[in-house]
């Protein structure tokens, strides 16, 4: 059965402590496509998920040099799929073979090649709303993320409370 969370991110702050509190759920292996029109907020995002798994350390967009790696243990794999003109180019990122080992990795522009990401995934769709701020679509694929999600993981009530000062 397909769920699918909705939250509302009122400020980039909210933004980035709803991806400190993802980048806190990831697990080695891990997959998280990240889907929304050119400024939704998915760098913002990814700033949160990067400083979650790694506190202190600040991801950037890769949208130049398509792939950038984050610290180890595990390391975090960043793809931004906007410049691919072909969902076939996907593969010319080897992105499998760098998930390889201790790595989750986190895809920007994921609806440019869905297909070709591991079903076991988190999917992140940000859209604007006309009331200010971001929606975030949560959707849970595979049991893992499924089990989180029922659990309420990835519910706000868990995460609102990670708001910090430092944004």
């Amino acid at each position: 059965m397909d769920v699918e969370i909705r939250s509302l991110l009122h400020t980039d702050a909210e933004t980035r402590a709803f991806g400190r509190h993802v980048g806190t759920l990831l697990r080695t292996g891990d997959w998280v496509a990240l889907i929304g029109a050119l400024g939704a907020g998915k760098t913002t995002l990814v700033q949160g998920i990067v400083d979650g798994v790694h506190p202190g350390t600040r991801g950037r967009s890769p949208t130049y040099v398509l792939v950038e790696v984050y610290g180890e243990g595990p390391r975090v794999i960043h793809a931004d799929l906007y410049r691919l003109a072909r969902a076939e180019e996907f593969e010319g990122l080897a992105l499998a073979d760098l998930a390889e080992g201790d790595a989750v990795v986190l895809v920007e522009w994921a609806d440019r090649a869905l297909d070709r990401l591991p079903a076991d995934r988190l999917e992140l769709d940000l859209r604007y709303v006309p009331e200010g701020g971001r929606e975030v679509r949560i959707r849970p694929r595979g049991d893992r993320w499924s089990a989180l999600a029922k659990d309420g993981q990835l519910d706000r009530d868990r995460w609102s409370h990670a708001l910090y000062p430092r944004d």
